[in-house]
């Protein structure tokens, strides 16, 4: 049974929509409710108001009143709804499915890549210094974030991993949540590690005055001070493999007193005060579940059809009719022998068509009776304007989450090169946000504990004369994190227009590398490695390719004028 359906069968099988608050009198609360559809199963809605009020925006009355005085109230009495369908419709519908396989793989692709960028003037050191810094704290962190048993506090998965669980978490219910625990774990060499938590973990019931503390106060599980500035969360811990539990909330400080982050938080800030997340999949819920049901229903519709091939078509009159007829009158429109009555002549038809099977093999001959025909059936479904329909409902899917009509059909035969590109500029503009916003963030606060505990301990060789990291920590752990690159329709076309803004000034080759997802000081430090072993080897390097069609210099032509 379905989560919504559980809901359902819970609140009675009359309830028409479920709501976190109960509505304000003389209105019927804006809800994403679970309701009936066309045909019979739950589907996302957004209900009515009702009693002829006409308020400003959704949870507000007459402009000025927002439900129980919380800004961003609105997106709390939904979020619990669209994340329990986000899940239900993960495992069932196709488009949701789809939109979440892809928005991960844009984003996280195989994990981001670090380009350390310690801040040689901050730390008063010189610029070789803080490079050769950079190289060995990238090559640790590489092969920490790698290490199963290193980064996950279970033990099961690299970071990468995780990061991608935390950005699905996000698409699903709005909201990444995570510890970044200190473990002596067995095999391990370092302490910190990284828990990835449900967000339901973060307990939304818990909104009062902080016990012991009358100048803070807690909003769904988020501790605030009396300037609204973050203190802690109340999360409900679980062990794994520990099923026989249910803990109750603790409270746990967003950073140590002396600022390592601890608990991370993550989501979309939609409107002030903002204090869960809310999916960026719930505007996509509607025409993804549209969609199913317009296939669903054009199928049985066909399966009947179908089964219904062939049909007999008799000259006589209806069954209710034949008792008023004789075989006299000449308007009974019955052909039959000379002194047989209709009753006798629908029973002949009858027994006949019961002794005489009509055969639907090729190469048979059937005979019918006179006055009878043959009528095969040919499925009408879909109609004309189902593919039109399913596709409309599909771009609506598409681009009310961020992505494109072709994310959703994986058809390309229909698009052009240049519609193709406009088609994935700005849904990667969207990821490239999210991808900042949601992943880079849980990469930097992984990053800035780590290495915390790499300088501290040794493994992070500091270059004499620099301070310690508890004295410059934004030095240490500037960083910028590459994704993977951004997809094209055309190669070629692709590798000449950057080409091209190089050799013009109008982008340099770490812009253009960084949006392949590869940094300049790493492809540098390749391709003199590669030539060297070429020389050593007594091989030629790459040729020279000419130029473009536009008279740029070509990626080749730039290689040789390094040399």
């Amino acid at each position: 049974m379905a989560i919504a359906d559980k809901f359902r069968a819970f609140f009675g099988a009359s309830a028409k929509s479920l709501a976190i608050i109960p509505p304000l009198e003389g209105v019927t609360a804006p809800s994403a409710g679970i309701l009936d559809g066309t045909d019979g199963k739950p589907s996302t809605i957004w209900a009515r108001y009702s009693n002829g009020l006409r308020p400003m925006t959704s949870g507000y009355l007459n402009g000025w009143q927002p439900f129980y005085g919380t800004p961003g109230s609105e997106i709390s009495r939904e979020r619990g709804i669209v994340s329990q369908l986000n899940l239900d419709l993960l495992f069932s519908n196709p488009v949701v499915s789809t939109l979440v396989e892809n928005y991960v793989t844009y984003a996280v692709g195989n994990g981001l890549t670090l380009s350390s960028r310690p801040c040689a003037e901050m730390l008063g050191i010189s610029p070789e210094e803080a490079r050769s810094l950079a190289h060995q704290i990238e090559t640790a962190w590489t092969q920490w974030c790698n290490s199963a048993t290193e980064a996950d506090a279970s033990g099961r998965h690299s970071l990468h991993q995780l990061a991608a669980a935390g950005f699905r978490s996000y698409l699903l219910t709005g909201e990444t949540l995570f510890t970044l625990d200190w473990v002596a774990a067995r095999g391990a060499r370092t302490q910190t590690k990284v828990c990835l938590l449900d967000s339901r973990q973060l307990d939304q019931s818990i909104t009062r005055v902080a016990e012991g503390n009358g100048n803070a106060s807690i909003m769904q599980g988020v501790q605030f001070d009396q300037n609204g500035r973050l203190q802690g969360y109340h999360i409900r811990k679980f062990i794994l493999g520990s099923f026989a539990s249910a803990p109750q909330a603790q409270y746990v400080a967003a950073t140590t007193s002396w600022g390592r982050p601890r608990v991370g938080h993550l989501f979309d800030l939609l409107v002030p005060g903002q204090v869960r997340g809310m999916s960026p999949l719930a505007a996509a819920l509607t025409p993804a579940h549209s969609k199913a049901t317009l296939r669903e229903f054009s199928l049985a519709s066909a399966l009947v059809q179908s089964m219904l091939a062939v049909s007999i078509e008799s000259d006589l009159p209806r069954e209710q009719a034949l008792g008023s007829l004789n075989a006299e009158d000449p308007l009974a429109g019955i052909v039959a022998p000379k002194g047989v009555s209709p009753e006798d002549w629908a029973k002949a038809k009858i027994d006949f068509y019961n002794n005489v099977k009509v055969d639907l093999n090729p190469g048979v001959i059937n005979h019918l009776l006179r006055g009878d025909k043959m009528h095969v059936h040919r499925p009408q479904a879909p109609s004309s304007t189902y593919a039109d329909f399913d596709a409309s409902l599909a771009r609506e899917a598409a681009k009310a989450s961020g992505g494109s009509a072709e994310d959703v059909s994986g058809d390309y035969s229909k698009t052009s090169f240049s519609a193709s590109r406009l088609a994935l500029e700005l849904p990667w503009r969207i990821n490239l946000r999210r991808r900042q916003n949601i992943l880079e963030r849980i990469y930097q606060s992984t990053f800035t504990a780590w290495l915390e505990e790499a300088c501290e301990t040794g493994r992070i060789k500091l270059p004499k004369g620099a301070p310690a990291f508890w004295q410059c920590p934004e030095a240490y752990t500037a960083a910028a994190w590459r994704g993977s690159a951004k997809p094209v329709a055309d190669q070629m076309k692709a590798a000449e227009a950057d080409a091209l803004e190089i050799s013009s000034g109008l982008s340099t080759l770490e812009e253009k590398l960084g949006e392949r997802g590869l940094d300049l000081e790493t492809v540098i430090a390749q391709r003199k490695a590669e030539r060297d072993m070429l020389v050593e080897a007594g091989l030629n390097g790459p040729a020279a390719v000419g130029t473009t069609r536009s008279g740029a210099a070509r990626p080749g032509d730039l290689e040789d004028q390094t040399k």
